[in-house]
């Protein structure tokens, strides 16, 4: 009896065993595709753009506009030939000094369709930054992205460093290339809020501003909620982009990066 038991555990175990390692296995397997395709995609963005002269803006011809949006603007080679791979390719956003220097997506009639979705539309863990559903990416006042907190870095986890003043210091601005150009932004806050709550900051609603009131109510709300003080803040007509990740100090929770829009001279 006995050894009927010790054998029938030592199945058990070499099944779970069998089974960890399988899980483990495809799960390296698709950290590696993605690591792959993420080198691909930069190097199209970075080798277009560098090939074409550096920051050398091409004008989108009519059968390139997109969305009824204005034909002739500037776009960068680099995006514009990923926004051909992918029409939902429409930024690349980067932090200098982190992990963050990804494609943002957009597509406003799949809610998170990207959450676990590569480029390419194939699964993901790791997913792709993508733009809310809920913002214009031209008449927003507020531009709100969202990414996965992966455990290995990679994607928003960097954002978690924020909740820090010293990183803040040393990591301030934000660099989003569009479709219109490139665009750098400046943090003013940072703040972490549960979600799902049913009595929560709803952040991820606040996209335009009804009027220059309303518009000054949610930067105070923002700034009141901020961990610390930037000595930074935004005035009606600023326009704003959002940050948000997965938080784990508490149930559901988020860190939200705030910035503006500054002109750089």
């Amino acid at each position: 009896m006995k050894r009927w038991i010790a054998v029938t555990v030592l199945l058990c175990s070499m099944i779970l065993l069998s089974v960890s390692g399988y899980f483990l296995a495809d799960m390296l397997l698709q950290e590696r595709k993605d690591d792959v395709l993420q080198d691909q995609l930069k190097e199209i963005y970075e080798d277009v753009e560098n090939a074409e002269g550096e920051e050398t803006p091409e004008e989108r011809t009519d059968d390139e506009d997109m969305g009824g949006r204005a034909a002739s603007l500037p776009v960068y080679p680099g995006l514009l030939a990923l926004h051909r791979e992918n029409p939902d390719c429409i930024g690349w956003i980067k932090i200098e000094g982190t992990a963050i220097d990804y494609p943002v997506m957009y597509r406003p009639s799949e809610e998170n369709y990207y959450l676990h979705r590569d480029f390419y539309g194939e699964y993901s863990a790791n997913g792709c930054l993508f733009l809310s559903e809920l913002c214009n990416p031209e008449a927003s006042d507020n531009l709100i992205i969202y990414g996965h907190h992966m455990n290995s870095g990679k994607m928003f986890a960097a954002l978690d460093q924020y909740k820090d003043s010293g990183f803040y210091l040393e990591h301030p601005l934000i660099s989003y290339d569009t479709l219109q150009g490139s665009e750098t932004y400046q943090i003013f806050a940072v703040f972490c809020t549960p979600v799902y709550t049913g009595n929560d900051f709803p952040y991820y609603t606040f996209t335009k501003a009804e009027d220059a009131a309303d518009y000054q109510g949610y930067i105070k709300a923002v700034k009141e909620r901020s961990l610390y003080d930037t000595g930074i803040s935004a005035v009606f007509g600023d326009k704003l982009l959002t940050l948000s990740t997965c938080e784990y100090s508490q149930r559901n929770g988020r860190v939200v990066v705030v910035a503006k829009k500054i002109n750089r001279q």
